[in-house]
């Protein structure tokens, strides 16, 4: 039994820069992609590059004016 994951589509610009930089550091640019989604998943935990699985969004900050 196959599990489809979401796959997304990105713009044309951001993969040419992808493959210009996966081939400049001599690597594949999925794990150049990888890599650097995973270090700026890490930096929005504030941890290690490590995923988490976020079970409801993000709640929006409550402003004053909205408070009153």
């Amino acid at each position: 039994m196959s599990k489809t994951l979401y796959s997304p589509r990105l713009s044309d610009d951001v993969v040419r820069a992808l493959y210009r930089e996966g081939q400049r550091r001599r690597m594949p640019m999925t794990r150049l992609a990888d890599d650097l989604l995973r270090q700026s998943i890490g930096t929005f935990n504030e941890v290690s590059p490590s995923l988490h699985v976020c079970e409801e969004p993000a709640a929006s900050p409550i402003h004053e004016a909205d408070a009153a």
